[in-house]
């Protein structure tokens, strides 16, 4: 079974990112998945379109594991020149309003690219794409948490090299320039090797052409799926709630 699909609390992980779409008006979504998983993704929508239907689904192949920036690539025939959010299904975030709502609040605010942030103990960040940044304000209204000017990302540094202990987590809204940026970068590449176009490439790629980026440090609750060990966690979390 595909990870996305594996229930927890009694709901596949798919399913609490599809909710948060219809939360926030989206209509349109676009999974992106391998190809062994294909069928398995269409049987799921097939069954349970009628759970949203407000919301039009694509499925695209990614043909190699070639980094999340390389996966939204297979999208960009459909999202070409609109501003998109991006959540990788292993992470629940718990809030409310949901997290993505905040985040297409934050980018009509600032029309800038904004990515959610989660702060770690510092032995823990040398795990995840880390944060430097420039200046920090209070979120002002009621989701509350802090926005960060984004200055410098750096992947899974020594934790005496990390700039904070921000990190990075599943939850995107990007500008149009992100995935064109991602689809020149991959179309230059001879083989796409495992995980060589992160998204976070196309972040940098911003910061130097010195376009504004944005972080939010959200306050609620982000549950890791990602592994079977923390898929029990949130099982138990979840349940209790």
């Amino acid at each position: 079974m595909p990870k996305n699909l594996i229930p927890v609390n009694g709901r596949p992980l798919l399913e609490y990112v599809l909710e948060e779409a219809v939360s926030c008006g989206i209509k349109e979504v676009v999974l992106i998945v391998s190809p062994k998983h294909r069928e398995d993704f269409g049987a799921y929508i097939k069954k349970n379109q009628k759970k949203f239907p407000t919301l039009t689904f694509s499925i695209r192949v990614q043909e190699t594991p070639g980094g999340n920036g390389h996966a939204l690539t297979k999208a960009y025939d459909i999202v070409e020149n609109e501003p998109f959010a991006v959540r990788f299904c292993d992470d629940i975030l718990l809030g409310d309003p949901p997290a993505l709502r905040g985040l297409l609040d934050l980018f009509d605010r600032y029309r800038a690219s904004i990515v959610l942030l989660e702060r770690v103990p510092k032995n823990k960040v040398s795990r995840f794409g880390v944060i430097g940044f420039k200046k920090t304000r209070k979120y002002r209204s009621f989701w509350g948490g802090k926005i960060y000017q984004i200055k410098k990302i750096i992947e899974k540094p020594k934790k005496k090299d990390a700039p904070s202990n921000l990190i990075i987590v599943g939850g995107y809204v990007l500008t149009p320039d992100i995935l064109r940026n991602l689809k020149i970068v991959a179309d230059t590449l001879p083989v796409v090797a495992d995980d060589a176009l992160p998204l976070a490439v196309a972040l940098q790629i911003d910061l130097v052409l010195k376009k504004k980026l944005y972080g939010w440090e959200f306050p609620g609750r982000r549950l890791d799926c990602g592994t079977l060990e923390k898929l029990q966690e949130a099982e138990k979390i979840l349940q209790k709630k």
